[in-house]
């Protein structure tokens, strides 16, 4: 009976944990026994018999398999949230995914997703501002915030990276960010490059009379050193903070955004995890989940890389990112392997959107996501012929553009900026 989790029969409790993972078992394992084994070691079992498992601890905390499909190798986990610390991200992935990801006997699997129940979901943040409070901050309404990061990524000293910062913002982008691998290096002190930053911030504040934007990138060895530069970013009257989600981990994510609600800091999140995720097929959790989680987390601000090949490869999964991001109630989508979630009240999260998949698929962005996305255009304005203030002139063309219902040749009749762009081959 200890050892028994599938129970077909079972309707998971409002209460429950539930989990849509992929699953294939190692050779010459049967798929039961595989999807068994995936619950035993996800909740109160191990690979071995436990004498102290006695009946009354499973009759409380054991899981139920109450769906499988051997042909698309799809089975559904209800966990008892006993089961859980709530308001732990660390302990959550660690019960329903970490430890089953590399077992004998099964050769491969993927946790799709996971519905939380109420009561977990009210003990996370979610983003401070979302969409709605972003906008109030920079001002921007009606169409999706251009963003950039200053280029090269390393090796410009501070007084370079400002000024070049200050051309991105005076050409027209709302936001301009540090790259993920800029923090405190010899060449580029991060408290000089955030002060001269912000006062070139000012600068293109006045001389163009709207609101803008310097997000500096605090990742740190440490958390105190984290909250130390979220403190100092506060102090000389920063709006945001960046990190490195996927190298700063979840309990350090958690800590950040504790600070920031008191500090009143919005915060960008740069996701390797999205490429982490994509490595291997195999062993993964979705980039699905990993937005899910960034959001109950609290950043206002996500990445999601979008490439040529992903456009073209599948929009309904870039439709589900933004949805996952966006919606107040996520309904389950079989194909898609999606749960239904019901966000009870945490804010949305504004998709940030790489423009590197070029500006002739920008239209089929703008289609997917609306106006409700940041979109970065970095090596577009780096490569712009007339230099960088025009580079983000062109790219706030195309967004204009676009908004308008305008095609980019008949724009660039009367802009030259983006007339020189869409000559250079963009």
């Amino acid at each position: 009976m200890l050892k028994e989790y599938i129970d077909i029969g079972y309707i998971p409790d409002e209460t429950d944990f539930v989990c849509e993972y992929s699953l294939e078992p190692a050779p010459g394992v049967s798929f039961e026994k595989a999807c068994n084994h995936l619950a035993e070691e996800c909740s109160i079992g191990t690979w071995k018999y436990i004498s102290l498992l006695s009946p009354k601890i499973a009759n409380r905390l054991k899981p139920h398999i109450f769906y499988m499909d051997e042909k698309k190798q799809t089975v559904r986990v209800s966990y008892p949230q006993d089961l859980f610390e709530f308001c732990s991200i660390p302990q959550i992935i660690s019960t329903v995914a970490y430890n089953i990801l590399n077992n004998k006997i099964i050769h491969r699997i993927k946790l799709y997703d996971m519905t939380l129940p109420s009561a977990p979901m009210s003990e996370f943040w979610g983003p401070k501002y979302g969409i709605e409070g972003i906008r109030e901050i920079i001002g921007v309404t009606t169409r999706p915030l251009v963003s950039a990061t200053v280029k090269p990524k390393v090796g410009l000293d501070s007084a370079t990276h400002a000024k070049i910062a200050y051309n991105y913002l005076t050409g027209g982008c709302d936001l301009v960010k540090d790259d993920e691998n800029l923090t405190d290096q010899k060449f580029n002190r991060f408290e000089k490059r955030a002060q001269l930053a912000f006062k070139y911030k000012d600068k293109a504040e006045e001389e163009t009379g709207e609101r803008k934007l310097y997000i500096c990138n605090i990742t740190a060895p440490t958390c105190e050193e984290m909250i130390r530069r979220a403190n100092f970013i506060s102090n000389i009257g920063g709006n945001y903070v960046m990190v490195d989600a996927a190298t700063a981990g979840w309990s350090s994510l958690q800590t950040l955004r504790d600070v920031t609600e008191e500090l009143e800091l919005a915060i960008h999140a740069h996701s390797m995890i999205h490429s982490v995720c994509n490595i291997s097929h195999e062993d993964v959790i979705s980039r699905y989940l990993v937005t899910k989680l960034a959001r109950l987390v609290g950043f206002d601000q996500f990445f999601i890389d979008v490439t040529d090949e992903k456009i073209l490869e599948d929009k309904k999964e870039l439709m589900s990112l933004r949805d996952c991001c966006i919606m107040d109630k996520v309904n389950p989508n079989d194909n898609m392997h999606i749960l239904f979630q019901n966000w009870d009240g945490i804010k949305p999260m504004f998709p940030f959107i790489s423009s590197e998949s070029g500006i002739p698929l920008m239209s089929e962005v703008m289609n997917i996501f609306g106006n409700d996305a940041v979109i970065e255009f970095s090596n577009n304005i780096c490569s712009h012929p007339m230099g960088t203030i025009s580079g983000a002139k062109a790219c706030r063309q195309v967004i204009d553009a676009m908004i308008a219902g305008i095609s980019l040749e008949e724009y660039a009749k009367t802009h030259e900026e983006l007339e020189a762009f869409l000559n250079n081959g963009v």
